[in-house]
């Protein structure tokens, strides 16, 4: 059964590889091989890989196919107005953000929608779409109801929608794979209209409880944030967590402990569990049986009802969670273990492992997509090996009640200890930093977190129906619990030296060596082989970095940022940027979304040159964040130039800031880089954009920048720079805007390729289709960030050739 098990995942795993989900005709072709090999005695325990790739492929080809299945033509629902009725599918979560126009605040609320009905036409399948809602944009007499918007409300909304997108990098955030995972097939914002209107109004029992809590805690009048830990402890609402908590929460690797998963619902199901042991034990009930009659349910009735009392608790804390995924994948492996303890099964801890996982595929497909499944799977094989390895320390005990408690404590340790280690490498995958403070978090804030904060938040939630001033009191007692810990994980974070950023290429030597490690250890091999397997692997990898700085090879890299512009130009592992990306009022940049993430990953800790076209925020948004990482010294920046009204300068810390005009050329690791305009700085904005062409000697790129036709002209009408305009590959200037690529400048540029990058089915239609005309009627090839997501052109001594994220580094399905 284990070798079917393990085919299953191994198939299921092997399915994500495929560029496209293949037509359904495929898929059950899939599926008839497997039951063939069902059939063939030899070959049975290799039908699961079958099985695992057809069910993950199905699962694929119906959310991608959900248009059809509801006979729903793409082009007329995307970018339209719909009516649409369905219900609220999760607790909304509300924020303020400041207006662009003023500086007054709105309500916001993000919510999932599951919807039922469009323009009166009843679905077959329902859809699940991520809505945003503005509440200003309702008329004041309507706010108090929309604000008030629950889970479980049915709801008639009028929306606009897209398809599920998002931006695509290397080392950034795939939001795309996440509404994947969520099962979420469209994004949209919902318009205001007369037609918004409740139909059913009660929301569900979590979401009372939810309010509940919320006016306890209001109640209370806190001078601090921690209160923001206890809805994600109870409810696994984190929306309220600010972002400098989370700062030191990544900083510490504790995040995890704000996510309810195996820890958690481990933790009150065993003392449930411990619970009615106790009380079978010690109630006045058990006092009165005979002896026959303690040893009858001691025996055997009372660990029955102890297990079916520890699943319903889990099963209870999992819906307050909202069955979210890490939620539900934990509360998957611990029913299995209860329902074989309840049968009386025996089940391997192999057996079980893969049970769990081939049920959670089962359950949830598209758990493979998400980075919490595979560390959960890694987190529980580690804990089960080292209990394994460790067998014989963590069963020596004495005899009495103290020793026992002492051997148990010491296990934990040793558990948590080697969790922690082997940890580490994985929290430098994810972050591209080595956080060596999770060490010393972790191996104080889990035990510390187990026996205090969790099981006290949980038990105010459920006291909140029968009594208030019990739950208060459970309240402050996790808030005194937090305020603890929380000293000490702030404290983790402001220590720098703790933390190692580590590029790709280092990364790399870092998990060989973690699995040399790891084998080592657990196979309990020779120390010389792990230090000669450890010694060579340093030797290759110095020789491979060290042959890659010294190529001369060189990259332009045009990030996806949206409706903006950021290009990173890199030689001999040193980089110049061009453009930030926006910010917006909400507080998200892509400077530090996209960019910074992809500066870490590539290992680029130095900025010889930052390049700002001009003042506009989609190209300068990102130089407020990019000037704090400057300051804590996690980038540095040699000098920049930038078109921007000498007032606004002085609020950077830039020593070396200077304008980019029109002969203000210079060398850079070999390459030329031709400042071609603006000749004066002037108030027009996009006609201070600041046009760079870059070369080897050989081949050439222009970054334009926001130019429009008036420029474009001058350029082209100069002969001396008419000459230098001359470019394999152009970035399109504005964007692909219809103010923007004359055909006389793309004759004077004669380029093979043309990248635009621009914002997915953004509102002012870019690439405009008449530019796209002229680029198509002369022959050059275009590409678009949208579309392609991040793209970079790649330049050799022998050849120019570009390659696209969603084409070319990661070309598979669920990712695009």
């Amino acid at each position: 059964m284990e070798r079917w098990l393990f085919t299953f995942f191994i198939g299921a795993i092997l399915s994500l590889f495929l560029p496209i989900v293949p037509d359904i005709s495929q898929v059950y072709i899939c599926f008839c091989f497997a039951v063939i090999f069902c059939l063939i005695k030899r070959l049975q325990s290799y039908s699961g890989l079958f099985f695992g790739c057809a069910w993950l492929l199905y699962a694929g080809f119906v959310y991608q196919n959900i248009w059809q299945v509801n006979s729903l033509i793409t082009d007329d629902f995307f970018g339209t107005t719909l009516t649409v009725r369905g219900v609220v599918a999760n607790i909304p979560k509300s924020l303020t953000r400041k207006t662009k126009k003023d500086e007054t605040t709105k309500q916001v609320s993000r919510f999932n929608f599951v919807v039922e009905e469009i323009n009166q036409q009843k679905l077959q399948s329902k859809i699940n779409i991520r809505l945003r809602w503005d509440h200003k944009s309702v008329k004041p007499d309507h706010l108090k109801k929309v604000t008030n918007i629950n889970q479980g409300q049915k709801w008639q909304l009028t929306v606009r929608v897209k398809p599920a997108h998002g931006f695509a990098n290397i080392g950034g955030f795939s939001y795309q794979t996440w509404l994947r995972q969520k099962e979420l097939h469209a994004t949209g914002y919902v318009k205001h209209s007369a037609k918004n209107k409740l139909i059913a109004a009660q929301p569900s029992y979590r979401q009372n409880l939810y309010l509940q809590l919320n006016e306890l805690i209001d109640s209370l009048a806190l001078t601090n944030d921690l209160h923001h830990f206890i809805f994600a402890l109870t409810f696994g609402e984190r929306s309220k967590i600010t972002a400098e908590q989370w700062q030191v929460l990544q900083a510490t690797g504790t995040q995890h402990l704000m996510a309810i998963s195996g820890l958690h619902l481990g933790l009150i199901a065993s003392g449930a569990f411990g619970f009615i042991l106790m009380f079978f034990s010690y109630s006045p009930f058990y006092l009165l049986l005979t002896e026959k009659g303690k040893l009858w349910v001691v025996k055997k009735n009372s660990r029955i009802v102890a297990f079916a009392f520890s699943s319903l608790i889990a099963l209870f804390y999992a819906y307050l969670a909202g069955f979210s995924l890490p939620t539900l994948r934990a509360l998957i492996m611990m029913q299995i273990f209860i329902c074989a303890k309840l049968l009386g099964v025996k089940l391997t801890i192999i057996r079980w492992l893969l049970l769990s996982i081939v049920c959670i595929i089962l359950i949830s497909p598209f758990s493979l997509f998400s980075v919490s499944f595979w560390l959960s799977v890694y987190a529980v094989s580690l804990i089960l090996l080292v209990i394994w390895r460790c067998r014989k320390l963590l069963l020596t005990s004495g005899d009495g009640k103290v020793e026992k408690i002492k051997a148990w404590l010491h296990s934990l340790m040793i558990i948590q200890l080697g969790l922690t280690l082997f940890m580490l490498p994985v929290a430098a995958l994810l972050n591209h930093q080595l956080p060596l403070s999770a060490l010393l978090a972790n191996i104080i804030a889990v035990p510390w977190m187990s026996f205090t904060a969790i099981p006290l938040c949980l038990l105010a939630v459920v006291a909140m129906p029968f009594s208030e001033a019990l739950a208060i009191f459970f309240l402050e007692l996790s808030l005194i619990s937090l305020t603890f810990i929380w000293q000490w994980l702030r404290y983790l974070s402001s220590q720098q030296w703790l933390f190692i950023d580590v590029s790709h290429q280092t990364l790399v030597v870092v998990l060989i060596i973690t699995g040399l490690c790891f084998i080592s250890y657990f196979l309990a091999l020779p120390k010389k082989i792990l230090v000669v397997a450890v010694s060579l692997t340093f030797l290759f990898s110095y020789m491979f970095i060290n042959d890659q700085q010294k190529s001369d090879d060189w990259q332009v890299t045009v990030l996806d940022v949206g409706q903006g512009l950021a290009v990173v130009i890199e030689r001999h592992g040193q980089a110049i940027l061009y453009d930030t990306g926006a910010s917006y009022p909400s507080g998200f940049n892509l400077a530090e979304s996209v960019v910074f993430p992809y500066l870490q990953y590539q290992g680029l800790t130095t900025l010889d040159y930052l390049l700002l076209s001009h003042a506009d925020n989609d190209h300068a948004g990102g130089l407020a964040f990019i000037d704090k990482k400057v300051a804590l010294n996690k980038i540095i920046v040699k000098h920049i130039k930038y078109n921007q009204p000498v007032e606004d300068v002085g609020r950077y810390s830039f020593v070396n800031m200077h304008s980019c005009k029109q002969g203000d050329d210079f060398s850079w690791q070999g390459l030329t880089f031709s400042v071609l305009w603006p000749v004066v700085i002037e108030d027009k904005e996009n006609d201070n954009s600041c046009v760079i062409h870059i070369s080897d000697g050989k081949y050439k790129v222009l970054l334009t920048g926001d130019i429009p036709h008036k420029v474009e002209k001058i350029l082209v009408a100069n002969t001396e720079i008419a000459n230098q305009l001359k470019a394999d590959v152009i970035v399109a200037p504005h964007h692909g805007s219809k103010t923007s690529s004359s055909t006389g400048f793309i004759k004077a540029v004669s380029p093979e390729a043309v990248i635009f990058s621009a914002g997915f089915m953004n509102r002012w239609k870019m690439p405009n289709k008449a530019v796209l005309k002229r680029y198509h009627q002369l022959n050059v090839t275009p590409y678009a960030t949208a579309e392609h997501g991040m793209i970079r052109i790649n330049i050799t001594e022998q050849a120019l050739e570009i390659q696209s994220y969603r084409l070319h580094i990661k070309p598979y399905w669920f990712a695009n």
